[in-house]
């Protein structure tokens, strides 16, 4: 089992390339989401609402096509295959809109600190479901000493798909390397607005027939990283 958390990988995660906090359930979808098309872009996009500034890009999947193709955590996409992403009424639809029109090329125009760029690739076909090969992710510190400094969180994303909340519900994954987006434990109910508890993302090498539990762990200058506490050979599904 191994799990990646806040690396030095500037074209993954960085911790969101502080992209700040992120709010709610639906706070982002992946290609994978957006499109009926047989491609999948393997990025997590923000297409929560429209934004002058272009899409942006939460988190990226090691191994797929956004990072085959230079996609980066902070990237804001402009465009795909030639249709507009920035300041469209209907994010979630322009995007499947561009995936498709690339018949599985890749043509992105974004803005990476300040700088236009363009980039090229291949997106993947999109994958069939993993059958019975599966592992499964909880957000919990239940089972951990009062002592302990792990604190709770939410598991909001699992490869771009939001999932059911409150947190400690058991989330089957399938086998595979998976980018997951959590968020610190919102009380029930709520103290404060929900804009201002962070999100972060990692990714988790799930190994087919194990659960993994994940808590936030507090670190000096980062606030908190998400981490598995605990892994454990349970059948899946």
């Amino acid at each position: 089992m191994r799990w990646r958390a806040g690396l030095p990988r500037a074209c993954l995660l960085a911790l969101l390339c502080g992209c700040g906090t992120i709010a709610g359930q639906a706070m982002a979808q992946t290609a994978r989401q957006a499109t009926a098309a047989a491609f999948d872009l393997g990025a997590v996009i923000d297409v929560r609402r429209s934004d002058p500034a272009g899409l942006r890009v939460l988190a990226v999947t090691p191994g797929a096509a956004a990072e085959r193709a230079g996609l980066r955590a902070g990237d804001r996409l402009q465009s795909i295959n030639g249709q507009a992403l920035a300041g469209v009424a209907r994010p979630a639809e322009a995007l499947s809109r561009a995936l498709a029109a690339g018949n599985g090329g890749l043509d992105v125009e974004l803005v990476r600190g300040g700088q236009p760029i363009r980039i090229t690739g291949t997106a993947d076909p999109r994958r069939a479901p993993a059958g019975t090969r599966c592992g499964k992710v909880v957000g919990t510190i239940e089972g951990l000493p009062a002592s302990s400094d792990v604190r709770a969180l939410d598991i909001t994303q699992i490869e771009g798909r939001s999932v059911p909340l409150p947190g400690g519900q058991r989330h089957a994954v399938p086998a595979g390397t998976r980018a997951i987006i959590t968020r610190e434990r919102v009380p029930q109910p709520a103290t404060r607005p929900l804009s201002s508890y962070q999100s972060k993302a990692f990714v988790l090498d799930v190994e087919p027939d194990t659960i993994y539990y994940v808590g936030a762990k507090p670190v000096a200058g980062a606030g908190w990283v998400p981490f598995v506490w605990q892994s454990l050979k349970e059948a899946c599904p």
